[in-house]
């Protein structure tokens, strides 16, 4: 995949978190404030979309530390609950992208098999295939954040406890690659809150580091998908274009037959034609000479009455 049309994609990736802050960091700050546990199923029915693959609530695949809940550890948990509400956000926006992808190349193919006189069917840009393709990469998408609570929320908790920020550049550098679009320790144009101060608020801060941090792992993970899905795309494309030169071949070779044939066709129509002509005249020599043989006859039988 050509890096301009990935960082297309990413650019979409990253608009879907427009806002985040401002529409959803204090619904968590007011509970990691007052210590009181936060419905985050009952969050999810409000604001996303249904997730393919987990309920709401949770990503059933060890992404949680299960040690951990509301009664061990409050703070941790409500953390816990921004990232993961980040991460099916995320899945959200990538399952969106895959779909359009999908759908593009579907497109693409029906096109290339309409160029060459085939019959698009509507099964080939069916529903059905396109959302088991987007299972299969959703999948891969939740399953690189495996053990994300053990590996990062305790650095956040930390923060929180001693009432400072997690170094998000140096957080980053340590943890994910660099990014297509956003520097390390930036977020995207948006995504937080331009007329909230750093530092007034140490637990709003560290929210919205950890969904930061979320967001900006989970394009990581996104870029990966999509520069495979890029090879798979130009493998399709190298197959489908020797397929194709095959057929032209093929379909040359079969005009070359059928000119062939239309010249022979032509050739034995003359022939046909200069037989006809032939045939004809061989019957009219055959009268003359029959008209001859008679006149013949008749001049003996004359010459013969005229002798007695």
């Amino acid at each position: 995949m050509e890096e301009e049309t990935l960082k297309q994609y990413m650019n979409e990736y990253y608009r879907g978190f427009t806002g985040f802050e401002l529409e959803h960091l204090e619904d968590f700050a007011k509970c990691l404030k007052e210590y009181k546990e936060f419905n985050l199923a009952d969050y999810e029915i409000a604001h996303l979309d249904n997730d393919i693959l987990f309920p709401p609530g949770d990503i059933k695949i060890g992404v949680r530390d299960a040690r951990t809940t509301s009664k061990s550890n409050i703070s941790k948990k409500i953390l816990m609950d921004i990232a993961v509400f980040t991460m099916k956000m995320g899945g959200e926006n990538i399952k969106r992208i895959l779909e359009k992808i999908l759908l593009e190349k579907s497109r693409n193919d029906a096109t290339t098999k309409d160029a060459t006189g085939e019959n698009t069917t509507e099964k080939e840009i069916d529903r059905e295939l396109i959302t088991i393709f987007v299972k299969e990469h959703m999948l891969l998408f939740y399953k690189d954040f495996d053990h994300f609570e053990k590996q990062h929320i305790d650095d956040f908790v930390t923060a929180i406890k001693n009432k400072e920020r997690v170094n998000l550049v140096n957080y980053e550098t340590e943890h994910l690659d660099e990014d297509l679009l956003i520097r390390r320790g930036r977020t995207p144009q948006g995504v937080r809150d331009k007329e909230k101060k750093m530092g007034v608020d140490v637990i709003k801060d560290n929210l919205m580091d950890i969904a930061a941090f979320t967001i900006k792992k989970s394009a990581a993970i996104t870029t990966k998908i999509l520069i495979s899905l890029g090879y798979d795309h130009f493998e399709n494309l190298q197959t489908k274009d020797a397929a194709v030169e095959e057929l032209r071949k093929t379909k040359d070779k079969l005009n070359s037959l059928i000119a062939k044939h239309k010249e022979d066709k032509e050739k034995i129509d003359d022939l046909e034609k200069e037989k006809k002509i032939a045939e004809e005249r061989i019957r009219s020599l055959e009268n003359e000479v029959i008209k001859l043989k008679e006149s013949e006859k008749k001049k003996i039988t004359r010459e013969n009455t005229i002798s007695r």
